[in-house]
């Protein structure tokens, strides 16, 4: 056993350049591979938190919208809505009244817009609520419920 133990160590066999260099350019290419991996990976998780906040900012306004529309009537819903103060004169159309909301929790600014659209044949009204990016281009959520008066 200690007589080949001393010819390992007395050779002079090793690695030729071309194998070395071979074997970095193999692990360069796999550490490439798993850097590619983990960016993409980064960049699918923060796109995933922005829609769970901007779904959350809904969520929060339509429980707010209930809060509200359980506590009036058809007669006073549309005069002490609780965004009168942000009405958008210029989208609003027909029986849809639009306001743009600016929440002052948001974390990445973002913008909301509650749509308010009165059923008044069934005594109900749609609120429509979405959330845009800081600069209102991207729909980040969007949510819709009926509630009736």
């Amino acid at each position: 056993m200690k007589r080949q133990n001393r010819k390992l160590f007395k050779s002079q066999g090793g690695f030729s350049l071309i194998e070395v260099v071979a074997s970095l350019v193999i692990i360069t290419i796999i550490l490439l591979s798993f850097f590619g991996l983990l960016i993409q990976s980064n960049k699918t998780g923060k796109s995933s938190e922005q829609i769970i906040d901007a779904t959350y900012l809904a969520q929060k306004e339509m429980e707010k919208m209930y809060n509200y529309f359980k506590s009036t009537t058809i007669e006073t819903w549309e005069s002490n809505f609780p965004y009168l103060a942000e009405k958008d004169e210029v989208n609003s159309t027909g029986n849809i009244t639009r306001y743009k909301v600016t929440p002052s929790n948001a974390k990445n600014k973002e913008i909301i817009i509650v749509n308010a659209e009165d059923i008044s044949h069934d005594n109900t009204v749609r609120v429509t609520i979405e959330v845009y990016d800081s600069r209102g281009a991207i729909l980040k959520a969007k949510m819709q419920n009926i509630f009736s008066l």
